[in-house]
């Protein structure tokens, strides 16, 4: 198991992988989320707004770092993809994806994010289509992290060097290497990567996402 960024927060007792016999985490009354999710319901605690961030890029990439920091979601959201809870980390980062607007430059890095684990869970499914199909969304959202062709190295613009990655990952606090690695992992997996394992937890991409030093 990758270090913790929230390790106060419990990781659920197994990984929801659509199609396999573990309950729905959130509609099943024996999920792992179903009563936290009506207790979310019954206290109405609104999510965190991002809707007062300051129009200036750099500052806002510096004030949004910072917020992030110190958001147990977003830090749950990272724990959760890096040990392998996929469909998990989707929901986390679909709940920050709302706040965001849905239609920002950092909701649409985030929805990025959300297809980095749809694609996770793809290949947990054993659907190669999904796990493709996935990858390039987010590829597209994120703006420049792009696989080699074989998947074995990252492509890098001669020119720009992904600077927008770079920017983009920097104002989530991420380290932008890291964002790349994981990104050309997925574009590159092979038909022997995609399984479908029953197990409670597995993790199918080795690269983490990292906070920025």
């Amino acid at each position: 198991m990758p270090p913790r960024y929230a390790p106060a927060n419990p990781l659920p007792p197994y990984a929801y992988v659509p199609g396999h016999d573990l309950p729905h985490p959130v509609n099943d009354p024996r999920g792992h989320s179903f009563r936290v999710q009506a207790e979310a319901h019954r206290l109405s605690t609104p999510p965190p707004t991002f809707a007062h961030l300051p129009t200036d890029p750099a500052i806002r990439r510096r004030v949004l770092a910072a917020t992030l920091a110190a958001d147990p979601q977003w830090l749950h959201a990272l724990d959760l993809f890096n040990g392998g809870w996929y469909w998990e980390a989707h929901e986390a980062w679909e709940g920050i994806w709302h706040s965001l607007g849905r239609t920002s430059a950092e909701a649409r890095f985030v929805q990025g994010l959300i297809h980095l684990a749809a694609a996770a869970v793809k290949i947990r499914e054993g659907k190669p289509n999904g796990v493709a199909r996935h990858t390039q969304r987010a590829r597209e959202l994120l703006g420049g992290a792009r696989a080699a062709p074989r998947g074995d190295a990252i492509a890098e613009d001669a020119t720009s060097k992904d600077e927008r990655l770079g920017d983009a990952a920097a104002a989530f606090g991420l380290a932008p290497d890291s964002l790349a690695a994981v990104v050309a992992e997925l574009g590159g997996s092979k038909p022997e990567c995609w399984h479908t394992s029953r197990a409670s937890v597995v993790r199918v991409v080795a690269n983490e996402l990292r906070l920025a030093e």
